[in-house]
């Protein structure tokens, strides 16, 4: 018998999606007695299911250990032992599946329709964070500038590109936007009538929590001499210690300059604005408001020198 709906939360990534995935783990008993199951087999130990995604097509220094069929019979099998009528998948690594022969074939064998959830949000925004998470993860240690990353993923930054492909297949009624903010969780959670628990303050941590803007140009210099990740890890807690001790009046260093990030997000502004007329979202949360000049710390300053 074929289970209602497969959703399939692809990200994207800087918007919020560990949050949702750490929450959605807590709260997995939930989900449950609203007939969705949260796969847990093919967790990483965030709560991602990006062993899933990357069995599909890998991203960079991350890949997965299964082939497509392994993850899909993986899945195939937590489903037929669970009661639940469907299925929530959450990674923001997700490739398009339907490009996949077998997923395809496994979709239309066990679901009835498939709904898929987009988190979005400024171009620009989600560019210095995507940074961000590149320089300071020793599994990258991401050393080119901000310029060329946005280079890199212009593409990927096309959010209406992007959605358009999911619903030619899934279709425009099954399509789920959600723009980022800080109530993103419980943004996420209301599309299934969920209400997030909040933990009390003493409580809660950060999930995946960046370091300071203003250390990443002096990280990415002095992290070159790392030899391997722990080493690294080890120049990432020194700086991001020192600059703490540093007054702001040192950051001289222009990451990301206003024409800069205007250019970027002029340039997604179309297509931006053709995602807010067809799902009825509100332009202003998926444009920038406010540009100032994104500054840091010099690479080359010498913070043992003038922290104080």
């Amino acid at each position: 018998m074929k289970k209602d709906t497969l959703y399939l939360h692809v990200g994207w990534s800087k918007t919020g999606t560990s949050a949702i995935q750490s929450q959605i783990q807590q709260q997995k008993k939930d989900f449950s007695d609203k007939g969705i199951l949260y796969p847990q087999s093919l967790q990483w130990p965030d709560h991602s299911h990006h062993p899933f995604a990357l069995s599909f097509k890998g991203s960079g220094a991350y890949q997965s250990d299964m082939t497509p069929p392994q993850a899909l019979e993986m899945l195939r099998q937590e489903m037929e032992a669970s009661p639940e009528d469907s299925i929530l998948i959450s990674s923001e690594l997700s490739p398009f599946y339907f490009n996949n022969p077998k997923f395809k074939e496994f979709v239309a064998t066990h679901f009835r329709k498939v709904e898929v959830l987009f988190t979005i949000r400024p171009q620009s925004e989600l560019l210095l964070s995507l940074f961000n998470q590149l320089v300071k993860d020793p599994n990258v240690r991401y050393g080119a500038s901000l310029f060329a990353l946005a280079m890199r993923n212009i593409s990927w930054l096309n959010f209406y590109q992007n959605i358009s492909q999911w619903r030619n297949y899934a279709g425009p009624e099954n399509i789920r936007i959600i723009p980022y903010s800080q109530s993103i969780v419980d943004d996420f959670f209301s599309e299934f009538s969920v209400n997030v628990k909040h933990v009390s303050e003493e409580r809660s941590s950060k999930v995946n929590p960046s370091i300071p803007t203003r250390c990443l140009a002096v990280l990415q210099a002095r992290g070159r001499k790392a030899t391997d990740n722990a080493s690294f890890s080890r120049i990432r807690d020194k700086v991001t210690d020192l600059a703490s001790r540093v007054p702001v009046e040192r950051d001289r260093h222009v990451l990301f300059s206003v024409p800069e990030q205007q250019s970027l997000d002029a340039h997604f502004k179309q297509g931006n604005q053709f995602l807010a007329d067809e799902y009825g979202l509100d332009i202003s949360k998926i444009q920038n408001q406010h540009y100032k000049p994104v500054k840091a710390l010099p690479p080359g300053i010498k913070l043992e020198e003038i922290a104080t």
